[in-house]
């Protein structure tokens, strides 16, 4: 009976009178927890920032995807997970109108995910733009059409046309490039043909501390950066140090305005992984083991506090002693972004998260019905893909050989794959149909 926190699945059972007062819901059957009502399809959500798709098209509603919980014993509730107690076996939940209550559960998958991460620089937060959610993609539309439209407002001074007509996206990975394409396919297809005089100063700016989609072979890498260059977008390396609200700063003591900043240099722990009382790695996430359960240090052993960089380097458990000391939790799995197995960390990625709900629920159903130890679980890369702008993508294919290639074929891959990938029928014929309204009649500079 599997209890999902966030994304995947996870188990609930005996009903105890709870404390605090608050409300304990009925164990039968499995219950989803997330403050979020669907799934998005991130590879394309760059795509929602321009206009080229439909929001609704990157969305598929949780019930969509899991069809069980149309079934009575089963529910999903939308409502935030605040605390985790592992002793009772309850996790605290307060929904969006401030009502708190508890939920017991047998088995638990925590598969939260992660936040952007700011890596501690000033007033990222507050004055930059983050591209994770449905939400983030149309403000980021709106601000960017909102700039658009200031800047043809008379009496304009030339500082500060530049300085609304220039975008600067922070990290060089598959989201902030993707993003950078998208925007220069808007800027060339549909701005110059109703402002083009701002379509011509419309500048892109992409800071990358270390290489462009770095996960990519070189050759890839190489492409990437050559047909960014070719359409117009300026690469700096280089780290920022602080963001105003009009001001980009680099650590170097460069200054750089901007009237739109898009935030995408890795992501980070959620506030509840972050509290719950379990190892972490040096990146803040759960430790698991290698059949995904979470893991504690030995009776008697405190936990220690976590410094969190980023996760995207390597990475270390802090628990003084060996890995072998630490105990796995009873019934308590990590999954996604917000876990990792410090022996082999794996990166933040959708194909790992997929596998390794597929993998939990296979071994949670041999459990239910023969009592069988499951096998430890095993990740398969598929490949991974970017556009760049287009009809140009880079493909790097890893199973059963390693395979790379580039240009107008990736492209096709890239659409084909994603377009079959989609949680259902109905937002393919969306994603479908968007694609060849922007085709034929373009993208929609409407602001709303």
């Amino acid at each position: 009976m599997p209890l999902a926190f966030g994304r995947q699945t996870g188990g609930v059972r005996d009903l105890k009178t709870p404390p605090s007062g608050f409300p304990l819901f009925p164990p039968s059957g499995g219950r989803v927890i997330s403050l979020r009502n669907h799934m998005v399809f991130t590879p394309l959500l760059a795509s929602t920032t321009v206009g080229t798709l439909d929001p609704r098209s990157v969305t598929v509603h949780v019930t969509q995807i899991q069809r069980a919980l149309y079934l009575p014993q089963n529910q999903f509730y939308v409502a935030d997970a605040t605390s985790l107690d592992p002793e009772a076996r309850l996790v605290h939940c307060r929904s969006e109108d401030g009502k708190s209550f508890q939920i017991k559960y047998d088995r638990l998958a925590v598969c939260t995910g992660s936040q952007g991460s700011t890596f501690g620089v000033p007033g990222v937060e507050r004055h930059a733009h983050f591209l994770r959610d449905v939400k983030q993609a149309t403000e980021i539309r709106s601000h960017l059409i909102k700039n658009i439209a200031r800047a043809g407002i008379p009496g304009t001074t030339t500082e500060e046309w530049n300085r609304l007509l220039h975008v600067v996206i922070v990290g060089g990975g598959p989201t902030g490039v993707e993003f950078a394409g998208e925007l220069c396919d808007f800027v060339k297809e549909d701005l110059s043909r109703v402002y083009p005089n701002r379509a011509k100063s419309v500048r892109v700016t992409l800071i990358e501390a270390r290489e462009l989609l770095g996960s990519f072979d070189a050759s890839l890498r190489e492409y990437a950066v050559r047909r960014l260059a070719k359409q117009g977008v300026k690469l700096m390396k280089g780290v920022v140090s602080e963001v105003t609200p009009q001001t980009l700063k680099l650590k170097d003591g460069d200054v750089l305005s901007y009237g739109l900043c898009v935030w995408s240099t890795g992501v980070g722990p959620t506030p509840f992984v972050s509290a719950m009382p379990f190892v972490k790695t040096s990146q803040g996430r759960l430790a698991v083991d290698d059949r995904l359960r979470v893991m504690v240090p030995p009776k008697g052993t405190a936990l220690p506090d976590v410094d969190v960089v980023s996760m995207t380097a390597d990475e270390t458990l802090h628990i003084a002693g060996s890995e072998e000391e630490l105990e796995p939790v009873d019934g308590v799995y990590g999954l996604g972004d917000c876990s990792a197995n410090p022996a082999n960390p794996l990166p933040a990625l959708a194909q790992v998260a997929e596998q390794q709900g597929k993998y939990l629920a296979r071994c949670l159903n041999a459990q239910a019905k023969s009592g069988t130890s499951p096998e430890p679980f095993q990740y398969r890369h598929l490949g991974s893909m970017a556009t760049v702008g287009g009809t140009s993508a880079v493909l790097e294919i890893s199973s059963p050989v390693r395979y790379s290639m580039r240009g107008f074929s990736s492209w096709l891959a890239w659409r084909s794959a994603y377009l079959t990938r989609l949680g259902s029928i109905r937002n393919r014929l969306y994603v479908a149909f968007n694609w060849t309204i922007t085709l034929l009649l373009g993208r929609d500079l409407s602001r709303w």
